[in-house]
């Protein structure tokens, strides 16, 4: 049997309705989708603060600094509250699939999950 195939008859052997009432699956796919938003921002701000801060002593042509001193502070001071916020949305990330998992609700493992 080709993978497609047995993909969907592994699908067939879950049950259809989640034991979880549409309110709690649906606040559950909620959290989740909004943890996984937020994780994704995070992720985006730690890579700018990170080459920010490792390009505080690189200069233009003109022989002025790329970022001022007081960006590069503020993103040393905004670097260790977004990692904290990023390990905040991984655990409810987390938390939301062991859940989901436990109430039989299908979820993306990644963004390519969904084609298969």
């Amino acid at each position: 049997m080709n993978t497609a195939n047995h993909a969907a008859f592994a699908d067939l052997s879950r049950p259809l309705i989640s034991p979880a009432t549409t309110d709690q699956r649906q606040r559950l796919a909620g959290a989740w989708r909004m943890a996984s938003q937020d994780i994704a921002e995070d992720i985006r701000f730690i890579r700018q603060y990170l080459k920010v801060i490792a390009e505080k002593e690189q200069r233009l042509s003109t022989g002025t600094l790329v970022h001022s001193r007081a960006y590069v502070e503020a993103c040393a001071g905004w670097l260790p509250q977004t990692v904290a916020r990023y390990l905040r949305n991984l655990r409810a990330i987390t938390e939301c699939e062991l859940a989901m998992t436990a109430a039989g609700i299908r979820f993306a493992l990644s963004s390519d999950a969904w084609d298969a």
